[in-house]
């Protein structure tokens, strides 16, 4: 539970517009829109405001903790962790004060509990948040059956239905000890009935910003559908004063789905950030996107510049590695070893690309220097010339492992340049000779052939190879693979 947790990004609440003891008032309103935004400081100044007009307005203790969480979450500060922890539980308790028949009251505490169940995942605090999970899913469950209609809802119940769903199967007695239930389809057609209900009713018009973060979240992660990402990056592409977080939603898409020229220019969008809380992690995003398209002098620098201000520990052995890398493809494999000494005592390894990096390191060995550079260039959507570096490689000069790499990377290029028939042979020799190798790619291969059949409307091979997919076992984001499976298989089997 621990991997799929850490893999989520953070969930935040949203503005009301009347309730009970809440008071939502124009510097309320602009408060919300700030800290959605990742615009703190002018947040800050909306609710000192509101602080000596309405001082006892309990939608204060609300947005401050959201900001507050939002802070925790983006830059894994020990410090703001430890006075977030400090103030949670008594703003908790002014919200536990709002009246009982006020649909606000459960919501809001189901949002703070669910916050702080994220933010204690992020420093290793597993009992609190498992605990504080609980806490939050009761809390919307019961504000779901009581108050059937009140639309905010969907999203609650819409979030933590696809954490449930996405629990790996050696937890779920856990959950069903806790009559928890929930799977992936259900929360986004929960998020989706929002969305929509945002485009067409002015009333919820303000949950149209998170809505589209979280589907974004799926769709690009978990449930893979051509159409809809291509909806999903339009919607947010027109979508007024998007924000610092919308614009890494986008940045995200388009880095996943191969426009790495496109993400470029939307970092030169958000050259100037002086107005947004530090969000140290496109650093390192941008990075990534020099480093596929081998521009290594810009590459360095974004990392370096990400283990200067980062305050956290996560990605910072992939960054290190990355460098390395940069170093071994200019051919200065000094450089790259005294790199990759350094990972170990980098950053930790709670993700999946940092215990990549740490193994690597651990490995001690140089990369295959067509491999590596037909890798970034295919996940800088380069397709052409990585098939190219592909086509150059000797197979005879590879082992084992090399080769199940070679032909699992030629798979992949098929695959996303619509070459289907040759991506399924490729992906069926990945398989057939990579299965009882650690390494990630026969595994993957199965979900690929898994998501291929499935649009192809064959769901008896879907099936198939989503299930392949869940009974192998292997070292590399076996997490994250098995999560998507899951959901493919949970899809195709109703």
């Amino acid at each position: 539970m621990k991997k799929i947790l850490l893999i989520l990004v953070a969930y935040f609440g949203f503005a009301i517009n009347s309730s009970g003891q809440f008071i939502v008032s124009n510097n309320c309103d602009s408060a919300y829109i700030e800290i959605l935004s990742l615009r703190f400081e002018n947040a800050n100044r909306q609710l000192q405001s509101e602080k000596k007009t309405n001082p006892n307005n309990q939608y204060i203790d609300y947005l401050e903790n959201l900001e507050s969480f939002l802070s925790v979450f983006i830059s894994e500060d020990e410090i703001l962790y430890n006075t977030y922890q400090d103030k949670k539980d008594s703003r908790i308790g002014r919200l536990k004060t709002i009246d009982e028949n006020s649909p606000y009251k459960k919501y809001l505490l189901g949002n703070v509990y669910l916050q702080s169940a994220f933010a204690e995942i992020k420093f290793a605090d597993y009992l609190s948040a498992a605990l504080d999970f609980n806490r939050a899913y009761r809390l919307i469950e019961e504000n779901t059956e009581k108050f059937p209609e009140f639309l905010p809802n969907q999203i609650s119940m819409g979030v933590l239905s696809i954490m449930v769903g996405l629990v790996p199967e050696n937890y779920r007695w856990f959950l069903n000890l806790l009559s928890i239930k929930g799977s992936v389809e259900e929360g986004r057609n929960s998020l989706l009935k929002v969305y929509e209900s945002s485009l067409h009713n002015p009333e919820y018009a303000y949950l149209r910003k998170e809505t589209l973060f979280y589907l974004g979240f799926v769709d690009f992660n978990i449930n893979p559908n051509q159409e809809n990402i291509e909806q999903l990056l339009t919607a947010v592409q027109q979508t007024e004063d998007p924000g610092l977080l919308l614009s890494y939603l986008e940045i995200n898409m388009l880095m996943k789905t191969g426009q790495n020229d496109a993400a470029l220019l939307q970092f030169q969008e958000l050259e100037n950030l002086e107005s947004y809380f530090q969000f140290s992690y496109l650093n390192y995003l941008h990075g990534e996107c020099y480093l596929r398209k081998l521009d290594f002098r810009n590459a360095n620098i974004f990392y370096k510049k990400f283990e200067k201000e980062f305050k956290g520990k996560n990605y910072l052995k992939d960054a290190k590695r990355k460098q390395a890398w940069a170093a071994f493809l200019q051919g200065d494999t000094a450089v790259y070893f005294q790199l990759m000494k350094e990972v170990p005592e980098t950053g930790n390894q709670d993700i999946d690309i940092d215990k990549e990096a740490e193994r690597e390191a651990e490995l001690g060995e140089l990369p295959v220097l067509n491999l590596l550079k037909a890798r970034l260039l295919f996940d800088g959507g380069y397709y052409l010339e990585a098939r190219n570096v592909l086509l150059k490689t000797n197979k005879k000069d590879l082992n084992l492992a090399q080769q199940v790499e070679l032909t699992y990377r030629l798979a992949r290029i098929d695959q996303e340049t619509g070459n289907l028939k040759e991506a399924k042979l490729y992906y069926e020799q990945t398989l057939l000779t990579g299965k009882n190798l650690k390494k990630y790619f026969a595994g993957n291969s199965a979900l690929k052939l898994g998501e291929i059949y499935e649009q192809e409307g064959n769901i008896e091979k879907a099936r198939e190879y989503y299930s392949t997919c869940l009974k192998m076992n292997f070292d590399e984001y076996e997490a994250s693979i098995h999560s998507k499976a899951k959901a493919g298989l949970e899809r195709v089997s109703k």
